[in-house]
């Protein structure tokens, strides 16, 4: 009997998942996660897929106590740090609390914490759509369009990495220009896609980031899953005209997204590149050609928020197209699906693989009425969940990033030791296996 004894029950998690009873162990890393006191205890980013783990162990009060965690830090400085430092003040995270509040009251019902929660999501909303994250994009029929970047309130080394910034600048000839790149390095780990070709002008020199000048698609499509949320807990505890404000505001986003971001050639949603303005408005004229058409695993993001609305669900045509795409893109592999298809030397770069990512792609495909879709999500799904089983059986360990180019290799990549543990990985691979399940006559090694 392991009783209350952490180490126990994760040696049994361990033994069990050797001999492949995998419902038992399931079992045993829920038991050990309600009984580790550090278990959730830092907020960091992306925790939407930690919360997705917990609700799937049940874990519902320890879920809404990491949501309450990132309410107070919107109550005291009006925004979600990009972590739980003092350091991150002047940067946020992706946006994607409202999100977890949903997963939440989805499973538990609870109208008090919908209630409580509101008043922190209304400021969060605001701050993305403040001055220094807000643009106009003005396409070309002449509808205007606010969209929303990553601008961090940083023009110095980061805290944390200090040492590793100025390093990466020294090659920059004067002080302005490292400020501006220091800008960039902060805002990029605002996106949380630190780092990543992505963000470059150039991707083989690290000084080029420009995030500040791109439009992310994933970042819009969060803020347009924020309305939405926003609009469907305003009508539930009665409050109709925020309601209906924000149901307009999800719409115009919508409009945004499709109209910026939507390229019907690839049939994916591409980032925008802001270079140059038509008027001293600060309007910037929308043109095809600013469209980034490199394929990053973001691309697809939107069909993830699309299936929560109801045009795209209903819209079996675009789902497929889009699937289409995904299957000729080049990012599906062995072990899931690649973040790009550039080798740069990057974290958030070909060949690494993301629980995230991986979550938000399945999810939508699963979520669309597409048979076709659904069985590419499983299988997606599948891929993954070996590659996650085959390196623990190697390591002992679950890790924050997998090398997707082939099923057990752990990532690497970017400026720290990979790290391992890890919430968004144990998370995405609870949710997948209670969407899915796990068939006693499937197999479970690398195939």
């Amino acid at each position: 009997m392991c009783l209350d004894n952490v180490t126990c029950h994760n040696n049994r998690v361990a033994v069990l998942t050797r001999l492949k009873r995998l419902v038992e162990a399931a079992k045993e890393c829920k038991i050990a996660a309600q009984l580790d006191p550090a278990y959730g205890r830092v907020p960091q980013r992306l925790d939407s897929l930690l919360i997705r783990g917990l609700l799937a162990s049940k874990m519902y009060d320890t879920a809404k106590s990491i949501a309450n965690n990132l309410i107070s830090l919107i109550d005291i400085y009006g925004f979600v740090l990009n972590g739980a430092r003092t350091y991150y003040t002047n940067r946020s995270q992706p946006p994607l609390l409202s999100s977890m509040v949903f997963e939440i009251y989805r499973r538990s019902g609870d109208l008090a914490f919908v209630k409580k929660s509101l008043p922190s999501l209304l400021k969060e909303h605001s701050f993305w759509n403040s001055d220094i994250h807000k643009v106009i994009i003005q396409d070309l029929q002449g509808c205007k369009h606010s969209v929303s970047h990553y601008y961090a309130m940083w023009n110095k080394p980061r805290p944390e990495t200090a040492t590793i910034d100025e390093e990466s600048a020294s090659k920059l000839a004067s002080a302005s220009q490292k400020e501006i790149f220091y800008h960039q390095v902060a805002s990029t780990a605002e996106s949380g896609w630190d780092f990543s070709s992505r963000w470059m002008s150039n991707s083989s020199d690290f000084t080029t980031l420009a995030t500040t000048s791109i439009i992310p698609v994933d970042l819009n499509a969060f803020i347009y899953k924020m309305e939405l949320d926003i609009a469907f807990f305003a009508k539930l505890i009665g409050d109709n005209s925020t309601s209906e404000k924000f149901l307009a505001a999800s719409k115009a986003r919508q409009a945004a997204i499709k109209s910026i971001f939507w390229n019907s050639e690839m049939e994916q949603w591409l980032d925008y590149w802001l270079i140059s303005k038509s008027n001293c408005e600060e309007v910037n004229q929308w043109e095809a050609h600013y469209q980034n058409r490199n394929i990053f695993a973001s691309n697809f993001i939107p069909l993830w928020i699309e299936t929560y609305s109801t045009d795209l669900c209903k819209d079996g045509t675009m789902v497929e197209k889009v699937l289409k795409s995904l299957q000729s893109s080049g990012l599906l592999r062995v072990g899931g699906i690649a973040t790009s298809l550039s080798n740069t030397g990057q974290q958030w770069d070909f060949p690494n693989g993301w629980a995230p990512l991986q979550h938000m792609v399945v999810e939508g495909l699963a979520n669309s009425v597409s048979k076709e879709a659904k069985s590419v999500a499983e299988d997606i799904a599948i891929r993954w969940i070996r590659t996650n089983y085959a390196a623990y059986m190697k390591t002992g360990t679950m890790h924050e990033k997998y090398d997707v180019e082939a099923c057990g290799k752990i990532g690497g990549g970017g400026e720290y030791k990979p790290q391992t543990g890890f919430g968004w990985s144990n998370g995405v691979v609870l949710a997948f296996l209670e969407e899915f399940g796990w068939p006693h006559d499937r197999e479970i090694d690398c195939q």
